[in-house]
């Protein structure tokens, strides 16, 4: 996206989208100011303190740490592995925490609060540019005395779908009886889908809340690698909500950008070669989540630019075949990361060499 284009969608953000417009007033308001006297603190690096830094929390469901290996021959620019630390789910005594992004403050503990690096899977530091929405105690707009658990309302569909959504069902495994807290103006129908299918109570709740106890399910530094326990929940949720039995589908499907705010250059031709070829065109911006979720279990070959729809390679059947088509800076590992752990076959080809280069890269790839 040039810068021109750029601005322009940051206008088009601040003026129409309320999520967006206070995600762009968070990330000004931390370059100005910095975290001032915020520090960041994790619950693990932190177990078995005494005294003013000891931290009550009590210790639920835990992962065991493992390391991923991509598979031999992955073949994209190098070899990936990844360490899964740890991950508990606490319950925590006097806290802080935004309904929107999940990021929570430590409140009752004897040293003064701060912020819980495993109430967030993005590194603290990352509110600098990414303007999270990360509360302060003088925000507070409701005090909750019952446990309740966090239902972000993250507006990127990926690290909603990725991290925010498995991260609650933990949560909610350990307490079943707690509250589901999502931002009102964030409330989507995905939401209230899932809250219904886990038998949930979904509490439309204002931005900051103050909780006597929150069920917080800990997350470890694993953006943009998904948690292979996190990869087979999500295969069984799509499943249990479509009625699909798993087996893999045969459709050919591509993922449209078009009017998007990062289009592939030209995105007309390679649609029409693809649909020559017996591919359905889908623009997912235009279907519901459960459509959507069916359309990907029943995919067999998938090609797209990168965008956040390629989260839902999560539910569809081990061996699909998947092309991704890069372009620029819009580019990195996480959705070849998704096909390793969920068993895909993935190729990536460069979408801004040139018009012909992008449509002579995917076909040869879908031609193979």
């Amino acid at each position: 996206m040039n810068p021109l284009h750029r601005a322009t969608s940051a206008v088009r953000t601040v003026v129409g989208d309320p999520v967006g417009r206070r995600a762009y007033v968070g990330r000004l308001k931390w370059l100005i100011r910095g975290s001032g006297d915020l520090h960041a603190h994790s619950l693990e690096y932190r177990a078995g303190l005494t005294g003013k830094w000891k931290i009550p929390a009590e210790r639920h469901a835990p992962d065991e740490e493992i390391v991923f290996h991509c598979p031999g021959g992955c073949g994209v620019h190098a070899p990936l592995s990844h360490l899964y630390e740890r991950r508990y789910v606490y319950r925590l005594n006097k806290t802080v925490a935004s309904t929107a992004s999940g990021a929570t403050l430590m409140w009752g503990s004897q040293e003064p609060p701060f912020f819980v690096r495993e109430s967030i899977t993005w590194p603290f530091e990352s509110i600098l540019t990414h303007g999270l929405e990360v509360p302060e105690a003088k925000q507070v707009e409701e005090h909750i005395t019952r446990p309740a658990i966090v239902f972000p309302t993250t507006p990127n569909y990926y690290h909603w779908l990725i991290e925010d959504l498995p991260a609650v069902i933990r949560a909610h495994s350990v307490d079943q009886t707690a509250p589901l807290l999502a931002f009102r103006e964030g409330t989507t129908d995905r939401h209230r889908i899932v809250a219904q299918h886990i038998a949930a109570e979904l509490q439309p709740s204002p931005l900051i809340v103050a909780l006597g106890e929150q069920i917080l399910p800990g997350r470890s530094s694993d953006s943009w690698f998904i948690h292979p326990a996190d990869a087979a929940l999500l295969a069984r949720l799509g499943q249990e909500l479509t009625g699909h039995d798993g087996s893999p589908g045969t459709d050919k499907i591509y993922i449209s950008r078009r009017g998007t705010s990062r289009p592939l250059p030209d995105e007309e031709r390679v649609e029409e070669a693809l649909r020559q070829r017996g591919f359905a065109i889908l623009r997912l911006e235009d279907m519901p989540w459960l459509d959507q979720i069916r359309a990907f279990q029943n995919a067999r070959t998938i090609v797209a630019p990168h965008g956040a729809g390629l989260a839902n390679l999560v539910f569809t059947p081990a061996g699909a075949a998947v092309t991704e088509i890069a372009v620029g800076l819009h580019y990195n590992r996480c959705f070849e990361w998704i096909c390793h752990v969920t068993e895909h076959g993935y190729r990536k080809v460069d979408g801004d060499n040139g018009e012909s280069d992008v449509l002579t890269a995917v076909l040869a790839e879908v031609d193979a």
